[in-house]
């Protein structure tokens, strides 16, 4: 399977159904690539409302489809969105 990770220095946010959820997103994160759970903003991973706010991600750049499988294995709905330019 592709990787597909944030991209670098750009806005984006990670979004959930509810907010028991956010410390075990940042769990599996830690988990996944403990090096990017350093990167990781405080206020990245937040309970999905209509027209959110994205943060700057700085140097964050974990794999979005890696987080989201394992989110998933995990039954956690997230939904991970970035600035990153189609090409």
């Amino acid at each position: 399977m592709k990787s597909q990770r944030f991209a670098y220095k750009t806005y984006g946010r990670i979004f959930v159904t509810q907010a028991d959820h956010i410390p075990l997103v940042e769990a599996i994160i830690k988990d996944l690539d403990e090096f990017e759970y350093e990167y990781m903003p405080d206020d990245l991973i937040t309970v999905y409302k209509p027209n959110p706010l994205m943060v700057y991600l700085h140097k964050f750049e974990i794999d979005k489809i890696a987080l989201t499988a394992k989110c998933w294995e995990a039954g956690i709905w997230i939904w991970c969105v970035d600035n990153q330019p189609e090409f």
